[in-house]
């Protein structure tokens, strides 16, 4: 029984190992803009949602986009930006695997 433990840390090991990124270009956008948001830090196959005020769109709750992580963990999005948006700093953060991937990026929008 305790075999089987260890062997479920060290095969988890290398998925957990990898430092969570998140990232968004450009980085100022005009209000109605796009922006591609990317990171990694997920799970092969993982649903990711990137989660927003400035955005549009509703995949987990308002503001939120959803995208799936690539066979690295790895993934990427065109995001829309609100038209009816302040002109301010928003951050953007992401979820995947049933929790917060723990970093953020932020995004001016002008």
């Amino acid at each position: 029984m305790a075999a089987v433990g260890l062997a479920a840390l060290v095969l988890a090991g290398p998925l957990s190992a990898a430092t969570p990124r998140l990232s968004v270009h450009p980085s100022s956008v005009a209000r109605g803009g796009t922006v591609t948001v990317s990171g990694k830090g997920c799970r092969s196959g993982d649903l990711v949602y990137l989660i927003s005020s400035a955005f549009v769109g509703h995949a987990f709750v308002p503001h939120s986009v959803a995208t799936r992580a690539g066979p690295s963990g790895a993934f990427s999005r065109l995001v829309h930006i609100r038209t009816a948006i302040r002109a301010g700093r928003y951050l953007i953060t992401a979820r995947c695997g049933g929790g917060n991937l723990g970093v953020s990026a932020a995004l001016r929008v002008y």
